[in-house]
């Protein structure tokens, strides 16, 4: 059922293809929005409360263990994800070797240096597209990530928009430019 119309694309994952702290996404500015009201709760709680610790026996050292607590939940917020994300990929090296994926009409196939494959449209739930990546997401937590960076050039990108939008028949969530 090969067309003739197919799209390769030839590319290595990087940790900051799947996460980084900085990109402008819904979870990452829920986590800003919660770190930065920790650090106006504890700052309060600083200014109110300094003074009646410290006039307590061991006082100081309450006041310490509050702000350690508050220091140790920003950073879970904000540097833990990051973290887990290089824990994964390095406990697992083929995410960061070389991979070819071929879209056409009829299948997907995929091909590294330890597997094979081809796949048909349905097998995933979800496609979605970032600025800087497309995910073939295969249910919650399990996906495929193709970082745009690897596209030969802008056509190709707009090709792979056009064959997911006549061949995948899930929830698509595509950039329009």
């Amino acid at each position: 059922m090969n067309d003739g119309r197919e799209l390769t694309v030839e590319f290595s994952l990087k940790p900051r293809d799947v996460y980084s702290p900085f990109r402008w996404d819904r979870n990452n500015l829920a986590r800003w929005v919660a770190s930065a009201l920790l650090c106006y709760i504890s700052y309060d709680l600083y200014k109110r409360s300094a003074e009646t610790l410290k006039s307590f026996d061991g006082g100081t050292s309450v006041l310490a263990i509050v702000i350690l607590l508050f220091i140790l939940v920003l950073l879970a917020l904000l540097v833990f994800p990051s973290l887990r994300v290089m824990a994964i990929f390095r406990g697992t090296p083929g995410f960061t070797r070389s991979k070819r994926i071929t879209f056409r009409p009829d299948i997907i196939l995929f091909e590294s240096a330890e597997a094979k494959s081809e796949f048909k449209w349905t097998l995933f739930s979800r496609v979605f597209e970032t600025p800087r990546v497309f995910v073939f997401s295969q249910g919650k937590v399990s996906g495929t990530y193709i970082p745009k960076r690897c596209f030969a050039s802008q056509q190709d990108i707009v090709f792979l928009r056009q064959l997911i939008r006549e061949n995948f028949k899930g929830k698509a969530t595509l950039r329009r430019d």
